[in-house]
């Protein structure tokens, strides 16, 4: 664990005796091993079962994809699939597995197992199978070799085949653990999980058989679960951790001066918002929401608090591709926000909670800042902190009112956060507020047989628009990610897909 400069603890030996030496073999012993400092555990490992990021991030070092995208999320590049082809029509997906693709158990990945995943993605049980309900026949040709067919073309069909949902399982193990191979899962990714205690640490170990001839670069990882940011600033200072991820923006400045440390920002596919749950009285009144929009001074926030690393939101979309740039954020306007209300009848306001996830050290201070904003309309807000692991969970059974989240695209294509945060019914009903909106549901369905281009641009563009206008959220901002790691680290990264990627990380 290369805490220190080796140099200096050689200096220092002859001051600090046995003991010193005696660590600094301890130090070079595990030194291929990476600790890393996150603010959340995984809730399953099963990619058909899997919706929050935690779970997702841990998948991806676990487990292969036919393709995958590329690092700076602007294409799509192979995985498991070194090279494939489309049909004229876009009805027939031809892909060549790669001829040395292994699981960690050392099996070959075969075309039998890429059919079983895919089949068990797009099944009844899978939270993810109107991703892959278009494939209407699979088709293992030959162990290197598989063949799926459509009804109709299906535009974001490559970039559903990059997400972790998609992950290829080995067939045979899957069939004879059932869920019990989930708690120690086997795949063709970089990593293998070693041991897991549940909301303490996963550690893994690399894949001896991974294809990517080199890589993991380090032997192993540990990622420890430290839900408290300061927390995790203050192991990474003391040399406990190696790397980090979800820094404080107002700490940034002051981890830059730390000669051991590098921080770097990135560009994430990312939104902040507060969901507000439209079932729950007054938030089924379009009115009110407005009002809540209005309320909120989003460029105080981002400089404030994130210090300038973020853009005011305009729908629950991100800055990616298709981004409508002529849409405008809500304005601040706080006396058109309590005409709002009045018209409402709630003139006097009202009272309600907001969901905090604990630990988080950005979300305190913008919840406390959203109380205080909405405050002057006289909406009194109880602010409720809530573990960020059962956060998810508890919006999906619809028990909240109000709660301050983030949703992030684990794919390039604006399609899957569209169908997320905007489509009801849809897997996660508009990201759990019930809102709904025909013309969304019905663009939702064109852009998806829409070939890529100008055409498919517009609709989400519509989409984008009928999300602002019906504000189903507050739309606060879509931020920069800051990470950071000591510089006896190189190669490692957050992706903007916000997964962290460790197998090109090399310890010094």
């Amino acid at each position: 664990m290369p805490v220190t400069n080796r140099t200096s603890l050689v200096l220092k030996a002859s001051l600090a005796g046995f003991a010193l030496v005696s660590s600094l073999y301890a130090h070079d012993g595990s030194a291929a091993t990476l600790r890393l400092g996150v603010r959340a555990d995984a809730l399953t490992l099963d990619p058909i079962a899997s919706s929050d990021n935690p779970s997702i991030w841990t998948e991806l070092l676990i487990y292969d994809q036919l393709v995958r995208p590329s690092r700076d999320g602007k294409r799509l590049e192979p995985g498991v699939a070194e090279s494939w082809t489309v049909s004229p029509d876009g009805r027939e997906f031809r892909f060549k597995l790669r001829s040395d693709a292994r699981f960690s158990d050392g099996q070959p990945v075969t075309a039998a197992d890429v059919v079983y995943s895919l089949k068990r993605a797009a099944g009844e049980k899978s939270s993810w199978a109107s991703f892959f309900k278009p494939i209407t026949s699979y088709s293992a040709v030959d162990d290197h070799t598989v063949v799926m067919k459509l009804d109709k073309p299906f535009t974001p069909m490559l970039n559903n085949l990059a997400m972790f949902s998609a992950s290829i399982l080995p067939q045979k193990l899957v069939e004879q653990q059932g869920q019990a191979f989930f708690d120690h899962p086997v795949g063709s990714g970089p990593f293998v999980l070693k041991s897991w205690a549940r909301g303490q640490r996963q550690v893994f170990e690399k894949n001896p058989y991974y294809w990517e001839k080199g890589k993991p670069s380090v032997d192993g990882a540990s990622v420890e679960i430290v839900p408290e940011d300061n927390a995790r600033v203050l192991k990474l200072k003391a040399g406990e951790l190696d790397a980090i991820v979800g820094i404080p923006y107002n700490q940034v400045d002051g981890l830059k001066q730390d000669t051991n440390i590098a921080v770097q920002s990135a560009p994430v596919f990312s939104i902040d918002l507060v969901q507000l749950n439209t079932t729950k009285p007054p938030f089924g009144d379009p009115r009110v929401r407005e009002a809540l929009n209005l309320a909120v001074d989003k460029s105080g926030i981002i400089k404030g608090i994130l210090r300038g690393n973020g853009r005011a939101a305009t729908s629950s979309l991100p800055v990616m591709a298709y981004n409508n740039t002529q849409l405008q954020p809500w304005p601040h306007d706080v006396a058109k926000a309590k005409a709002l209300l009045a018209q409402a009848n709630l003139a006097n306001g009202f009272k309600t909670s907001m969901l905090v996830p604990g630990g988080d050290t950005v979300a305190r201070q913008v919840a406390s800042a959203l109380q205080a904003e909405l405050a002057q309309i006289g909406v009194q807000v109880d602010l409720q902190t809530i573990e960020a692991s059962t956060q998810f969970s508890t919006t999906k059974a619809g028990n909240y009112e109000m709660s301050l989240s983030y949703a992030t695209s684990d794919t390039i294509d604006p399609d899957q956060l569209t169908g997320f945060t905007a489509v009801n019914p849809e897997r996660a009903n508009a990201f759990h507020t019930q809102w709904k909106d025909e013309r969304v549901n019905e663009l939702y369905a064109q852009e998806r047989v829409t070939p890529d281009g100008e055409a498919r641009g517009k609709m989400f563009k519509e989409i984008e628009q009928r999300v602002h206008d019906g504000a189903p959220f507050i739309f606060l901002y879509t931020p920069t990610e800051p990470y950071a790691y000591r510089r006896s680290v190189t190669g490692f990264e957050v992706l903007p897909t916000s997964n962290y990627s460790l197998k090109n990380v090399v310890m010094h």
